[in-house]
């Protein structure tokens, strides 16, 4: 069951990570791939802009909107905030708007194609606001974004072909309290452009994968190349399929983590395991 696997990957990774690691870390999911990795004073949050549901897929529950949109509670002090792409599953103008306005200390950088869309919304803003920033990442000239004790390594990874051939889809390389946490975006399942990003030799302690790259298919052999860490969680699985694909990862990759519902968090202690 997924939530054994879940208890699993903890106590890998409190056995695996507990020399090098500076400060417990906390991944909380939000709606498809969003998530909030936290660790000692730093909070960084991607893709989490989202709050109604989207074609198939979810938005917050209502409990967390009031929170969202006045950025507190799980939402306040959020540090740096980071959009793999501008499609409305990932990111929504609206919403993103309201929260940095909100917040009184959120920086946010991404793509011209995300900050253009938020433009349409409260243009005023984005052009002024030095807590908004556009960055241009390319193959071997990655951006880097230093926060507090946290690195942030963003780089391109292609969203597809044909009429996904020009979505600037970026991945996150998140170095935070001695772990590397992987965020894809919505990236093709092609393994040459893994290559290119130079994923090859990366050391990975957890991956947000989204739930195809487990079905039959081409995704496999990119998990076992690119992005095979202890802690594998799958992510931006639609509501109304969980049950089916909750079934299907028990059978098919019972060590594969699933945070089913938004607001639901997992935790890595630093903390040395006990003596025996």
């Amino acid at each position: 069951m997924w939530w054994k696997s879940r208890a699993l990957a903890e106590a890998v990774l409190g056995c695996l990570l507990c020399g090098p690691l500076l400060a417990d870390i906390t991944i909380t999911q939000l709606a498809n791939e969003g998530v909030i990795i936290e660790g000692g004073q730093t909070r960084i949050m991607i893709d989490g802009m989202v709050v109604e549901p989207y074609s198939v897929y979810g938005g917050l529950p209502a409990t967390a909107i009031p929170r969202f949109e006045a950025a507190g509670g799980d939402f306040a002090e959020i540090d740096l905030a980071l959009v793999s792409h501008r499609h409305h599953d990932h990111n929504q103008p609206r919403f993103a708007c309201a929260f940095m306005q909100a917040s009184d200390r959120t920086r946010l950088e991404s793509s011209a194609q995300v900050l253009g869309l938020m433009r349409e919304k409260c243009r005023d803003f984005v052009t002024t606001s030095p807590r908004i920033s556009e960055i241009d990442p390319r193959y071997g000239a990655p951006h880097v974004i230093e926060e507090s004790e946290v690195r942030v390594t963003v780089f391109p990874l292609s969203h597809g072909t044909r009429k996904y051939a020009r979505i600037q889809n970026y991945g996150h390389l998140v170095e935070i309290g001695g772990m590397n946490v992987l965020h894809i975006g919505d990236a093709a399942m092609d393994p040459a452009d893994f290559e290119r990003a130079g994923l090859a030799e990366q050391r990975l302690d957890v991956a947000l994968i989204p739930f195809w790259f487990f079905q039959p298919g081409p995704g496999a052999g990119v998990i076992e190349g690119y992005l095979d860490a202890p802690v594998k969680i799958a992510v931006h699985i639609p509501p109304g399929e969980m049950e089916e694909v909750r079934a299907y990862m028990a059978e098919a990759y019972p060590g594969v983590v699933i945070l089913e519902q938004p607001m639901e968090k997992m935790r890595f202690s630093a903390a040395p395991p006990p003596p025996p």
